[in-house]
């Protein structure tokens, strides 16, 4: 067996060296803390992060060893706060023309360094809890659920559309 050497995955300020998909924005958060307690910004339109109105918000759950995904909107962007847990998020990007187009990205997100994602129309996402305790994330989408038309495909995290290897871990929907 031959060792393998660790490749650099962030720059010396600590971002990501990994090639984000082409309209996915992470913002990281401020948490403002004092002898009272915290206070975290979640969403601010003045931050310039997307142009859509703040329309709708929902709090969506994972519990841990489980997973959710594959998930596709056609006409509105998710975006993203982790609130508690650890997740991985996985996006694949199935836009046609797209700068990225079939590019896959893995962002590994906690309550430790909150940011705000982004997540465009076209791009498929699914989330792992890869924590030992419930994963809670808020979502801004750009439009309100519309219950009898929703705005989502979903594929199983295992299927032959995607030309993804979620890799060992990844049970659920």
């Amino acid at each position: 067996m031959t060792a393998v050497p660790d490749q650099q995955t962030v720059t010396p300020d600590g971002k990501s060296v990994q090639p984000l998909i082409d309209g996915v924005v992470v913002r990281r958060g401020v948490t403002h803390v004092d002898e009272r307690g915290a206070l975290y910004e979640l969403y601010d339109p003045r931050w310039g992060v997307h142009p859509a109105h703040l329309v709708y918000a929902y709090i969506t759950t994972t519990r841990p060893g489980w997973a959710k995904g594959w998930g596709l909107h056609h006409h509105h962007d998710d975006r993203y706060v982790i609130w508690q847990g650890r997740v991985e998020l996985a996006l694949y990007d199935a836009r046609a023309g797209s700068r990225t187009e079939g590019l896959e990205s893995r962002l590994f997100l906690s309550e430790a360094d909150r940011c705000l994602v982004t997540i465009p129309a076209g791009v498929w996402h699914a989330e792992r809890n890869i924590g030992d305790a419930e994963v809670v994330i808020v979502n801004f989408p750009t439009e309100p659920f519309h219950h009898a038309a929703p705005d989502k495909e979903r594929l199983p995290l295992d299927n032959d559309v995607l030309p993804v290897d979620l890799g060992p871990g990844w049970r659920g929907w």
